[in-house]
């Protein structure tokens, strides 16, 4: 199943969305020779002081945020682009500099896959996994990350919050072997709360 990763819908905190609000002017970096692939909704993290994906894992750890997009300097053309997704292994002149939605307070839309469980209303307050090392798209430049309905838990360390259906027009619920989209908040959010909430369910 191909999601589209995470999608900023609005801030908890009735601030405007925005990139990189916990950064330095020169924003985030990446090694000019990218490590791996990133795509516009990749969660990703900081390793040495460089942003990294950090989607392997089904339980992903301290997040920093969701990646938007970079800008660099092409290393045959000299010109400088600000693309969306970013293959493996592409050489930039210098490091990109990255586009983070960075704010904890951030509400996202991302799809949920329903394949056994289907999250309900009543799960609203708890915790969901991803599905571990999702493929993105180089058509729609868009990250294929997905949340793990199966894994709605109240453990503490799990990445997403669950908030409720962001389905139109009603924000229903679907049944279980029918993907949906949810609201959710990153729960272990390195700027606010490393450990993550204990959810409720």
């Amino acid at each position: 199943m191909a999601g589209y990763g995470m999608a900023p819908v609005r801030n908890g905190d009735g601030g405007s969305v925005r990139a990189n609000n916990f950064c330095d002017g020169n924003g985030y970096r990446i090694a000019a020779t990218a490590p791996t692939a990133y795509f516009e909704g990749d969660l990703c993290t900081l390793a040495s002081g460089l942003l990294v994906t950090d989607m392997g894992s089904a339980t992903t750890g301290t997040v920093v945020g969701v990646f938007y997009g970079a800008e660099y300097q092409d290393n045959s053309s000299g010109d400088v682009k600000f693309v969306r997704s970013i293959a493996t292994s592409t050489v930039a002149k210098a490091q990109f500099k990255a586009y983070v939605y960075d704010d904890p307070f951030c509400i996202f839309k991302i799809q949920a896959d329903q394949t056994s469980t289907a999250l309900t209303a009543g799960m609203v307050g708890a915790n969901l996994q991803i599905v571990a090392s999702p493929s993105g798209s180089t058509t729609t430049f868009k990250s294929g990350l997905v949340a793990d309905s199966d894994t709605e838990n109240t453990t503490q360390g799990f990445p997403l919050q669950f908030l409720g259906s962001a389905e139109a027009p009603d924000h229903g619920y679907t049944a279980a072997g029918t993907a949906m989209d949810i609201l959710v908040k990153i729960n272990t959010h390195l700027w606010c709360n490393t450990d993550g909430n204990t959810g409720i369910t």
